[in-house]
């Protein structure tokens, strides 16, 4: 029977956030995993005695600090009652749970302060009683940077999250200043930590989308954070060693710090900004538009192409473009608003003009993103269907209207825009994934892979996630040219800008073990300011289709 990987949490005190007891909670569910104690410090430094109430009231850093600090409580408590309070994922996000009540055992150390109280090394006698505890890891959730032999006191060191990009955001506080900036995506790692401040070995570089307000984010971050550790503790768990660790970056910028008076004024003004943007960005008029033109993807002019008229409460999106027997047909989204959901339609295209031909599939759940592939003479269709909680494979019985479900190829999955091709004698399955079940597919792309498209096991690729980045992590179409492979992908804009823009990405490397892709062209802005973005592109190269996304009245 294989040891479990013996884990103690380093904490400030006895209160932990709902993201902590949750671990404690999964480990008691993972054989494999067993956090035992908590450890906190159990003494002051003694140059620093307590101050009493009058003294901390009346000291004159207390008074320099009062406006700043009431300031920042204000947008705390305003984004706790606006933002948090009514969502479904983060509302209890804030809430703090007494560590005492988990049933694990307490061990208190002895702190040995800097000068500065910023950092700390632990006594010789507080050592010796944690290195006989044989700790595999201790995962680090306290505010103050560990020095000394504590860092290397246990088998595989001591594990720390940091939230924000080690590339542009080191300091805190964690989630604010990716807000602040307007930033599309908020990073985070997870690293062994080392004496260098803020630039340990990396185990998992992450990224999400900015999310509209300091404290959602926060918590966006602290959720996937938190799913990304546990994975990485089964990970070593399981193979007995630490993830190989990650490139570091040269950091050219200060550390951040918190916000002054006048910027989190700044703060505040930009948030309003931000709703009139959105307000603007997602307005009920703006719809989504498909187009085409008789070219091939590289010679595509978006001014020029043709644009079919949406039916009416319905928007059109996702096209994907076919020849059959010297006749071109747009396999597409066709989005009810009245029903809530979305079938895939057929248009024949003719030069610049378009037919409806009907519709090919519709189920009781939202179906999109039409992927098209052919494999021994037959069509077969692979159309979003996460609602559902898997990945379709239809098989076409009567072509263009007439489909039937061939094979479900993955199972309890929340997955879109998922593509398939055959290279070097593999069938590979690039798609995204949201593993939490949460229906964000913007940024984590995951790949498969098996020997024959209608297997029932798709091998995950060694490198999961691919990627993870709200940037151009979601597929957005295929294009293939002289046998080379193009990825599509769409970018997620900040504040919530679903569908911003569409790099052109030529995949260069494709292998069970590596994977890497050439981003060659990206593009945001379009010939009128009523296209407000796009977010797909497929050709046939006889034939290009796209869509926008479009202002209709202004």
């Amino acid at each position: 029977m294989n040891k479990s990987l013996k884990i103690g949490l380093i904490l400030d005190n006895l209160y932990v956030s709902k993201y902590v007891v949750d671990l404690i909670r999964w480990s008691k569910s993972n054989s494999g995993i067993e956090i035992s104690h908590y450890l906190v410090p159990k003494n002051q430094n003694p140059n620093n005695a307590k101050k009493s109430k009058f003294q901390k009231i009346f000291s004159l850093n207390a008074w320099k600090t009062l406006p700043r600090r009431r300031l920042k409580n204000f947008i705390l408590k305003t984004e706790k009652n606006r933002n948090l309070k009514h969502n479904r994922i983060h509302h209890d996000s804030m809430q703090k749970f007494k560590i005492d009540k988990e049933g694990l055992d307490k061990i208190e150390y002895e702190e040995i302060e800097s000068k500065s109280n910023l950092s700390f090394i632990v006594s010789e006698e507080s050592l010796k009683a944690i290195k006989d505890l044989d700790f595999d890891i201790l995962l680090r959730f306290n505010k103050k940077i560990i020095r000394g032999e504590l860092l290397n006191i246990t088998k595989y060191g001591i594990i720390s999250m940091h939230h924000g990009s080690d590339f542009n955001y080191r300091g805190g506080p964690a989630g604010f200043w990716e807000v602040y900036n307007g930033d599309p995506k908020s990073g985070y790692i997870i690293q062994k930590l080392t004496e260098k401040l803020d630039n340990g070995n990396i185990l998992f570089r992450g990224f999400i989308p900015t999310q509209r307000s300091w404290l959602l984010n926060k918590a966006e971050l602290n959720l996937r954070s938190f799913h990304n550790l546990k994975k990485i503790l089964l990970q070593i768990s399981n193979k007995k060693q630490l993830p190989n660790f990650l490139d570091n970056y040269p950091f050219p910028f200060l550390l951040n710090t918190d916000p002054t008076i006048f910027q989190m004024f700044q703060y505040i003004f930009k948030k309003y900004k931000n709703r009139k943007d959105l307000k603007k960005f997602k307005n009920a008029n703006n719809r989504y538009l498909v187009g085409f033109q008789n070219t091939d993807w590289g010679n595509l002019e978006y001014r020029k192409a043709t644009y079919i008229k949406n039916p009416k409460n319905t928007f059109l999106a996702d096209p994907f473009v076919i020849e059959v027997e010297n006749q071109h047909y747009c396999f597409l989204e066709a989005y009810d608003y009245e029903k809530d959901k979305g079938t895939i339609d057929v248009y024949r295209l003719d030069n610049s003009d378009y037919q409806k031909v009907g519709t090919a599939i519709e189920e009781d759940f939202h179906l999109s993103f039409p992927y098209l592939l052919k494999h021994n003479g037959t069509l077969y269709m692979i159309p979003e269907s996460s609602k559902n909680k898997d990945i379709r494979l239809y098989k076409c019985i009567e072509f263009p209207l007439k489909w039937e479900l061939e094979k479900v190829l993955k199972d309890s999955i929340d997955a879109s825009d998922t593509m398939v091709f055959y290279h070097n004698n593999l069938w590979w399955m690039m798609t995204n994934v949201d593993e939490l079940f949460l229906g964000d597919h913007n940024y984590q792309l995951n790949i498969y892979f098996s020997e024959d498209l209608l297997s029932d096991v798709w091998k995950p690729h060694k490198k999961n996630p691919i990627l993870m980045d709200p940037a151009y992590g979601r597929n957005a179409g295929l294009l293939i040219k002289d046998k080379n492979l193009f990825r599509v992908a769409q970018k997620y804009g900040f504040n919530k800008k679903y569908g911003e823009g569409i790099s052109i990405r030529q995949i260069s490397n494709l292998s069970e073990d590596s994977y890497h892709e050439i981003e060659l062209a990206s593009y945001e802005s379009f010939y009128s300011n009523k296209i407000l973005g796009s977010h797909h592109l497929h050709s046939n190269n006889k034939y290009t289709v796209f869509d926008v996304w479009k202002a209709t009245k202004q």
